[in-house]
Order: C-alpha cells, then structure tokens, then sequence
C-alpha cells in the first residue's frame, strides 16, 4: 500500500507542475492527506512559486557520476522523491529550508551541468534559489574533498 501511495504521490506532483510557467504557480493537487507524526513531506501538498537556475553549477564528472555523488548527498539534505538516473532527480530538501527541488542533470565535454528548479511548499516561505545551490556546491564539495 505504501509503494501505491508513493506513486499516487509522485504522479500528483508530475501532474502539479507539467506545462508550468517560471513565474506562474502550478495547479493545485488532490486535497492534503495527514502526514505522519513528526513528518514533513511533500506529500500532496501544492508547490508554488517555481524558480529556475539554469546552468547553475558544474561537476568534473560524467553524469552517472554526478547522478550518484547527488543521490549521496541528498541522503543528507532531504528525501529522493523521483529518481530518473542520470539525467533527473527530485528530491523534498530539509536544508537550507523545507522545499521541492528538482535537478536536471546534461552531459558537457567529459563533466555534468546541473540545473535547478526549486519550489516552496505549502505554508513554507519561498526558499532562497542561491541558498539551495549553495549548499549543494558545499556538500557536493564536501563529499569529494573526504
């Protein structure tokens, strides 16, 4: 039952934001469902105000590469919500603040470009695009450096 609610869950937030403008709110899914107690998820909950950074940053890497230095690193920032290796990953971030965040990933002469779209949640404050970037950059940096 769990794998079926997760799939329900991914399929409402594919369907919220396909055909979105940047600047534009996505349409609202089904009504919210009770999270568990001390959870918070992204489960059916709107995202609003989406914000893209394209390009916006770059790892020395081939994007399989890439694709599982992030998987690592968001094992520590937040939750995997859609995984479409090597090119896609979404993820629901704890830090810098509760968010939806969404990487693109596109091979570039032996490296990988990654590409942002970020989103706030419902009742969340908008977060900060920079901010989320940044802290990919420093865990990214962290994770090669040991």
């Amino acid at each position: 039952m769990q794998a079926l609610n997760a799939a329900y869950e991914e399929a409402v937030l594919r369907l919220s934001l396909r055909g979105t403008d940047v600047q534009s709110a996505p349409a609202e899914p089904a009504a919210a469902a009770p999270a568990s107690a001390g959870s918070r998820r992204f489960e059916r909950r709107p995202v609003r105000g989406v914000q893209h950074d394209a390009p916006s940053f770059t790892i020395d890497v081939l994007p399989v590469e890439a694709f599982e230095a992030l998987l690592v690193v968001t094992s520590w920032m937040g939750e995997v919500l859609v995984d479409d290796p090597p090119y896609q990953l979404e993820v629901f971030l704890h830090d810098p603040s509760p968010c939806w965040c969404r990487l693109d990933l596109v091979p570039d002469a032996g490296a990988t470009t990654v590409s942002l779209a970020v989103a706030a949640l419902e009742g969340d404050p908008a977060p900060d695009i920079d901010a989320v970037r940044d802290v990919w950059v420093a865990n990214l940096n962290s994770l090669g450096g040991g």
